[in-house]
């Protein structure tokens, strides 16, 4: 992985739990660029002591939210022409088995089925432990969705300031999802 996250530069001031370098309690993943396929990301997080479910087992919800905000970062770096905020529509997850707590994990994500600009997509994304055991391997539906369309669902009043320029800096979705 390169020295500075994808997340952190394309997207400063985060406060995502999932991948936020600014939420201090949160995941902290970092996401980055296969070197070796172009149409991957990588990520990596490093379950703090309170992300334990079973003494001595990282907790996979934690493990699950990881996962779940790499799929939202997988179309919006692998398509950046598609300028929306992409959101879970549903999701499944095999575990295959437990985390150590206290090891990084490594996860990693692909497109399966993308059917253009303003279709939902199919993200798979995986869960490795430091000897590239698979932990986990779980599929998300996400959709595309405008700015205007995200702040009807959601009720709020404006997108914070760093999220429009992410997505100011991509073309506009054509569709209100």
């Amino acid at each position: 992985m390169s020295d500075q996250p994808l997340n952190h530069t394309l997207l400063p001031d985060n406060t995502c739990f999932g991948c936020g370098p600014f939420n201090r309690n949160g995941l902290q993943i970092s996401v980055a660029r296969d070197p070796d396929d172009s149409n991957r990301l990588r990520a990596k997080f490093q379950p703090q002591t309170h992300m334990v479910g079973f003494p001595g087992i990282t907790h996979g919800g934690a493990i699950f939210t990881a996962l779940d905000c790499l799929a939202s970062w997988v179309p919006s770096v692998l398509r950046p022409e598609v300028r929306a905020l992409w959101i879970l529509r549903s999701a499944s997850i095999t575990f295959h088995r437990p985390a150590l707590a206290g090891q990084p994990i490594h996860l990693s994500g692909v497109i399966v089925d993308d059917r253009g600009p303003d279709a939902p997509m199919l993200v798979h994304t995986e869960a490795f432990d430091q000897n590239n055991q698979l932990l986990a391997a779980a599929d998300f539906k996400v959709i595309p969705v405008s700015e205007e369309r995200f702040l009807q669902i959601t009720g709020l009043a404006a997108i914070p300031p760093n999220w429009s320029q992410f997505l100011g800096n991509r073309s506009p979705l054509n569709s209100q999802t």
